[in-house]
């Protein structure tokens, strides 16, 4: 599977993801980017990126695991 060509997005915590969801409310998709399990400190579920992105009006598409210890989870904002 190929991984789209969308702006990137790094976050490293719950709340910082729900931060940048708050200030940004562009259209289009982003390319969210967090650690995976062997980061414990800065990992981030799939299931709480799904949460919070609904709570803040985006939805969730694909995730993929990118190089390293990084997973890429796809962001509409609705």
């Amino acid at each position: 599977m190929t991984v789209p060509r969308l702006k990137r997005i790094k976050v490293s915590s719950e709340q910082g993801l729900g931060n940048w969801l708050a200030k940004n409310s562009e259209k289009g998709e982003v390319l969210l980017v967090t650690c995976g399990k062997k980061s414990p400190d800065k990992f981030i579920s799939s299931e709480q990126v799904r949460l919070i992105l609904s709570e803040h009006g985006w939805s969730a598409g694909s995730s993929y695991t990118l190089k390293g210890n990084l997973v890429g989870h796809v962001a509409k904002h609705a």
